[in-house]
């Protein structure tokens, strides 16, 4: 069967999609070459026969990683002068909804995203990181695997932007053993101290109580901080591993008791043997990209931090261009919207560059589901350190 234009930015030879790519330079960050990056994940995809024939023919700005404005030209460009089928890059500040909910565009971000985007994209929104849910439910199932659940009563907290969370929560501790004890919605506000009077209150309740575990899903800073203030030792878990973050609230971890849990690092998955990522890093050591001074960038699989931070940024790249390819494999020849959101919804399990599970289906907007890893606090360092 021939291959027809099926849509906008579809055409029998090609599927036309906007890139960007974020410049943290600003603050110090060298990542190499940035728009190389895209450039080399679309051309792996390309070298492979595109997808159902189709070459992707990229078009890509490096924009700063701050506001909106230069994300919002590169959309106008992207979607009113080249017509694309879809966005596929690294946006932040709910920058992707100039595609997903003014333009009925599909956007693939190598980013997480808020749940105030999901919901105003209207199932066009995809991310290569697990949303604010999948990122808690990832952390509940390392506490699980871990046997910290089991038959432990759970005090849980959410803040009342999270009361969507609830349900999901509280069906995967109670699936990893636990019960759950009380549930607490937390009202958020903008200046600390009313937050921590507020919290202050809650951790009477806690109290009262009286639980095996606290589980505060949003803000676990300001929850182990009232709980120190009010001389209270139960156990937390949280999926927060930003030391500073406990700092900035008074809290040291070392005299709390806290089960924390953090992503793997890239560079471990790396280590394990990754193929995606390994194919991801080979393509691009092999493209040999030079600087301007004619130095051939090599991706720092180390993360040693006398040379560039690259190993993030590519990995971004390949990540968002695989699922793109992933899905609009699974669409078929004829890809419309309507044929790649279906696709999408039944895709089920799929392997990712960097990470070791992923899956998107009906519903699921993040794809990663990389077990976390349980963290322990550094004083030195003054941070949590993953543990392998």
């Amino acid at each position: 069967m021939p291959l027809t234009a099926s849509f906008r930015g579809v055409t029998e030879s090609e599927i036309r999609i906007g890139i960007t790519s974020l410049d943290a330079e600003m603050f110090g960050f060298d990542q190499g070459d940035l728009a190389a990056k895209w450039q080399v994940a679309v051309d792996a995809v390309n070298a492979k026969g595109g997808i159902h024939g189709r070459m992707l023919v990229p078009f890509i700005e490096v924009i700063q990683v701050i506001g909106s404005v230069e994300a919002e030209a590169a959309c106008v460009r992207f979607v009113e002068d080249e017509m694309v089928f879809a966005f596929v890059g690294w946006l932040r500040e709910d920058n992707e909804l100039c595609y997903t909910e003014l333009n009925d565009t599909i956007a693939v971000n190598a980013n997480d995203v808020s749940e105030e985007a999901i919901n105003r994209s209207n199932g066009m929104l995809f991310a290569t990181e697990a949303t604010t849910l999948g990122i808690e439910l990832n952390m509940i199932a390392a506490a699980a695997a871990e046997g910290v659940l089991d038959g432990k009563s759970v005090h849980v907290i959410v803040l009342a932007t999270g009361e969507s969370m609830v349900d999901p929560l509280v069906a995967a501790l109670e699936a990893g053993g636990a019960t759950i004890s009380s549930t607490t919605i937390a009202t958020e506000v903008s200046d600390v101290p009313s937050a921590e009077a507020e919290h202050d209150i809650i951790v009477q309740r806690i109290a009262d109580d009286d639980p095996d575990l606290v589980y505060s899903a949003q803000s676990p800073e300001l929850t182990a901080a009232a709980l120190l203030r009010a001389g209270i030792d139960i156990p937390m878990i949280s999926s927060e591993a930003s030391g500073e973050e406990y700092l900035n609230f008074g809290v040291d971890p070392s005299a709390i008791q806290i089960h924390v849990y953090a992503q793997a690092p890239l560079r471990y998955i790396y280590e394990q043997g990754n193929p995606l990522l390994e194919e991801c890093v080979e393509n691009y050591n092999n493209a040999q990209i030079t600087d301007e001074d004619g130095n051939v960038e090599l991706i720092n699989v180390t993360e040693d931090p006398s040379l560039p931070g690259n190993l993030s940024i590519l990995a971004r790249a390949c990540q968002a261009v695989h699922l793109f390819t992933l899905i609009a494999t699974a669409a078929g020849p004829n890809l419309t919207n309507e044929t790649f959101l279906a696709a999408a919804a039944n895709l089920g399990s799929i392997d990712m560059p960097g990470m070791t599970a992923a899956s998107v289906y009906e519903g699921k907007t993040g794809v990663d589901d990389t077990p976390m890893l349980k963290a322990v606090w550094d004083p030195d360092e003054e941070e949590f350190i993953p543990v392998p």
